[in-house]
């Protein structure tokens, strides 16, 4: 996917004269992360999609699922993946019924329960993740590790604004 939305200088500036704290080379630049960050998802993301019917939500729970094989609570899933606790309810319905999770009652609050990948989830995880992986690693080789650090951290900068 490409933005075709990068407005000219020229275009800023005149919407600059109604609303005077529009900066037309900082719009230009966020607009251009913007992109490349669309390019990035679809190199990443659209694969899974495409390949493996697996949406980007659902692979943030199935991978902190992988990475918490005892399990976790669907409040700790919902958090982590930066969802609502009634998406949530969804997605696990959904993968507890196609057969991917489990729930159980979680040994140390017998009210609560935990999710966990089953063998056939975990299986699948091991399939998809090393070419997930693999993709990454190849966009981010364009970089070297300063600049890749140097990402990070501009990042990070502009997130926590």
């Amino acid at each position: 996917m490409k933005y075709e939305l990068i407005p000219t200088v020229e275009e800023l500036e005149h919407h600059a004269q109604t609303v005077p704290e529009i900066n037309p080379p900082e719009v230009i630049a966020m607009l251009r992360v913007l992109q490349a960050s669309a390019e990035i998802r679809s190199a990443i993301i659209d694969v899974l999609e495409r390949d493996y019917q697996l949406s980007e939500g659902k692979l943030c729970v199935m991978i902190i699922l992988h990475q918490h094989p005892e399990g976790a609570a669907p409040s700790l899933l919902a958090s982590k993946a930066g969802v609502t606790r009634a998406t949530i309810s969804g997605m696990l319905r959904r993968m507890i019924r196609d057969g991917i999770a489990v729930a159980v009652s979680d040994s140390e609050d017998g009210r609560g329960k935990k999710i966990s990948l089953t063998p056939q989830g975990r299986e699948f995880m091991n399939q998809i993740l090393p070419g997930h992986y693999l993709r990454i690693t190849k966009l981010m080789g364009k970089l070297s590790v300063d600049e890749q650090n140097e990402l990070i951290r501009l990042l990070k900068k502009i997130g926590n604004s």
